[in-house]
């Protein structure tokens, strides 16, 4: 089931990629398809056109949003126990601290997946994301079997990029997921807000 509303997650949507609220207001005063990305996370998938009226009830979709997505990053972070550092609900992240497990953790809000919740970690059971042991690099991996989480994360990193427009470097593009990801949240974390950005920037 969907965390948020047909109007929440359109106004969620175009809010990450970069639109402020007057910008979206302007782009659906006449009615229009959901963006394909947004209709695949909906509980209903009807075709309707969407229309949204002024800025003013843009800006209170999106603070019913930043309200639901605080709490479910709130009670993920308070049911694995974690010390939160920071919680940047208008960017979908909280940053925490495990104790327990000696690790930074990053949750992170998505439509298509839901909250995911990331621990900072070199390996996965001692293994580097395409099989080489963490302790003993090898020059030769292709009889190495790849992490069993590889798919995993690779299609959680790709839909936060998606959903929150984060584009890497080719230097960060190389680099083994586990130290990608970081990269990744970093970004996440400095991302300039749409509504702060002047006019004809």
């Amino acid at each position: 089931m969907s965390s948020l509303s047909t109007h929440e997650a359109i106004v969620w949507w175009e809010f990450q990629q970069g639109k402020s609220t007057g910008e979206i207001a302007e782009n659906y005063q006449e009615e229009r398809s959901i963006p394909s990305y947004v209709q695949q996370t909906l509980d209903d998938k009807s075709n309707e056109k969407i229309s949204l009226g002024d800025a003013a009830y843009v800006s209170r979709v999106l603070n019913r949003a930043r309200k639901k997505i605080e709490k479910i990053l709130s009670d993920n972070a308070n049911s694995h126990r974690l010390d939160v550092e920071s919680l940047l609900d208008y960017k979908g992240l909280l940053i925490g601290f495990d104790y327990q497990a000696s690790a930074a953790v990053y949750i992170v809000f998505t439509m298509k997946l839901g909250p995911v919740v990331w621990y900072k970690h070199d390996s996965y059971a001692g293994k580097l994301c395409d099989g080489t042991p963490y302790d003993r690099p090898a020059e030769d991996t292709r009889n190495l079997d790849p992490c069993p989480k590889r798919e995993e994360c690779r299609e959680i990193l790709d839909t936060i990029m998606e959903e929150y427009a984060i584009t890497l470097r080719p230097d960060e593009e190389e680099l083994y997921m586990t130290q990608q990801s970081i990269a990744i949240f970093n970004k996440l974390a400095a991302k300039e807000i749409p509504r702060y950005k002047r006019r004809g920037d």
